[in-house]
């Protein structure tokens, strides 16, 4: 008799497509109202590892963050090495990275999931406003970038010879959360970028392909809710289900490393009290995209540091 995946059976249970009466998110863990929190455990004191005495940190306003001495950290009872940030973000570092992740980050030398089909696909976020209907559509059609060395979602490796820079920017923001937690050594080299509208999803899968599974997996949440689903190394435990909202950043390490993850389905929520400022100007197209979509950014280390 096999046995039962409950991560499976979680998985249909949370996803948009599935028949009526919707789901109901009573079992799903909420930070921000400290709805079934039973589980939840408080770590601040455990990862402070930066200075406490002063009261600027000049690395987290460069940074778009909020002094890390007001950062809200949870763990899971049972999910050793899962640590979730609650939003550390300010209004204006939000803006900044959201920006990034439209502006920027899909732009050459990065690979993104238009590569398959178009050529020479540049400056995406710019081509809405094109003339060409086909360009104009780029930007809906945009599922996935990744930056540094490329993940071939084919054989799920990396190739040491397919790599780009890794952002300046987004490095010193990963490093930044690792020292917090302790993660002196972490080089960020690799990361994907995922796009979800509202009906997206992310499957089931566990992080395997990096060479050194004692680094981190630090990944950012920006624009609309997602549902993320955390387990074990085994589909037949029962995993948490967590409200992911934008600016909440979750780490894993250790032997959760290794976890089955899954985001099952996309929550539209009002969002614009997190990162909405009337007084920039050219804010409101990001935050019409913004305000109907998730992205989300995971930084990893692929290789072992050589010291």
């Amino acid at each position: 008799m096999s046995k039962r995946d409950f991560f499976k059976e979680d998985f249909k249970f949370y996803r948009k497509e599935r028949k009526k009466p919707s789901p109901n998110f009573d079992q799903v863990i909420d930070f921000d109202s400290k709805h079934h929190v039973d589980n939840v455990i408080c770590v601040n004191e455990n990862y402070l590892k930066m200075p406490s005495s002063a009261t600027q940190c000049l690395s987290c306003e460069k940074l778009g963050l909020r002094n890390h001495l007001t950062w809200n950290l949870f763990t899971l009872k049972g999910l050793d090495g899962f640590v979730y940030i609650q939003n550390p973000f300010s209004v204006s570092g939000q803006q900044a990275w959201i920006r990034n992740c439209l502006e920027k980050y899909p732009r050459k030398p990065s690979i993104t999931n238009l590569d398959i089909h178009y050529s020479n696909v540049d400056d995406i976020w710019s081509l809405k406003n094109s003339s060409d209907p086909e360009k104009k559509n780029y930007l809906n059609k945009l599922c996935w970038a990744t930056l540094g060395y490329h993940h071939n979602w084919d054989t799920k490796v990396y190739n040491p010879n397919c790599q780009s820079n890794f952002p300046h920017c987004l490095e010193d923001l990963s490093k930044h959360v690792a020292n917090y937690l302790g993660f002196s050594t972490f080089k960020p080299e690799a990361a994907i970028i995922n796009y979800y509208f509202s009906k997206s999803r992310l499957s089931i899968h566990n992080d395997h392909s990096e060479e050194d599974m004692d680094a981190p997996i630090i990944s950012y949440s920006f624009g609309q809710t997602g549902i993320f689903l955390i387990g074990s190394e085994n589909k037949c435990d029962k995993p948490f289900a967590i409200f992911l909202r934008s600016g909440d950043i979750i780490v894993m390490s250790r032997s959760c490393r290794l976890s089955y993850h899954a985001v099952p389905c996309i929550i539209s929520e009002n969002v614009t009290n997190r990162y909405y400022d009337t007084e920039i100007n050219d804010w409101l197209e990001f935050h019409e995209y913004i305000n109907k979509c998730r992205i989300n950014i995971s930084v990893r280390q692929v290789y072992k540091n050589k010291y």
